[in-house]
């Protein structure tokens, strides 16, 4: 039987080694970094480029995930 595909593989946590930048509050009176030791979600595109969330911004963004995922489930009948 074929291996399952695993569509969630460009997302990662990674913990923060040095200082870096949220790329949702990157500017504005939101801008924040994300801090060394600190745990950021980290999204790889597909040119290699990577995209680093703080938890406050992961946290939205996996809630509208799972939002996401279950429409499609029930779309799909599962």
């Amino acid at each position: 039987m074929p291996k399952v595909k695993a569509v969630l593989g460009h997302l990662s946590v990674e913990t923060a080694q040095r200082k870096r930048n949220c790329s949702r509050h990157k500017s504005g009176k939101a801008a924040h970094p994300i801090v060394k030791d600190e745990a950021c979600l980290v999204v790889k595109g597909s040119e290699g480029s990577k995209r680093n969330y703080c938890q406050e911004s992961a946290e939205e963004i996996l809630d509208l995930a799972e939002n996401d995922l279950a429409a499609l489930r029930k779309s799909l009948g599962i």
